[in-house]
């Protein structure tokens, strides 16, 4: 159903609350930028899509990248074969002045930071008190009557070198067993035998 038009203009009353100047400028706000070194170079005179494409960046992927046309390529490849010169879809780029940007990005993404992994409290506590009980025997681990999980002795053994390869774990747990100056690598070393695991010698 068409509602009248005068109805229409009647509702449409204005909002004298609203303060107008404050949300046009709240809508022509960018946000909060995260990355310091695309804030750093950002500048708020020009608009966003202008700002990325200064740094080097792809302000929108699907320009960027776009979605290869095959009705356009098989024309082309039409036209090449007859002999017709075709134009490339390619533009000529120009360097971007603020470049040094997107390099800092993808070095700093290249960049090695190292394992974030981390165990929970709860396993730390579980592998650290069957170390403490059974040593690096994982088939005594396997049969423990505090096994609620009924987990295998691979698990065990999985589980225990995981917990050895973070050191912000592990290290604690080896200075309060003075095992600190050990070397793991040692397989002579007494404290480090694994018992009941296919790697025994």
């Amino acid at each position: 159903m068409v509602r009248r038009l005068r109805k229409t203009k009647k509702a449409q009353k204005y909002d004298y609350s609203r303060n107008r100047k404050r949300l046009s400028q709240k809508n022509r706000r960018n946000g909060n930028i995260r990355s310091a070194e695309i804030r750093a170079a950002y500048d708020d005179k020009k608009r966003p899509a202008r700002n990325i494409r200064d740094m080097g960046l792809a302000y929108d992927v699907n320009r960027a990248i776009p979605i290869p046309n095959v009705k356009k390529q098989m024309q082309d490849m039409e036209k090449m074969l007859s002999g017709q010169k075709v134009k490339s879809g390619a533009r000529k780029t120009r360097a971007a002045p603020k470049q040094h940007v997107a390099e800092q990005l993808e070095e700093d993404a290249n960049e090695f930071v190292g394992t974030r992994f981390r165990m929970a409290r709860s396993m730390v506590r579980i592998i650290t008190a069957m170390i403490d009980r059974h040593g690096f025997n994982y088939g005594a681990m396997a049969r423990d009557r505090t096994n609620y999980e009924q987990e295998t002795w691979r698990q065990f053994r999985s589980k225990i070198r995981r917990f050895l390869r973070i050191p912000e774990q592990c290290t604690p747990y080896l200075e309060e067993k003075g095992w600190i100056d050990c070397d793991m690598s040692d397989p002579t070393d007494p404290r480090w035998k694994e018992f009941g695991t296919d790697d025994e010698s």
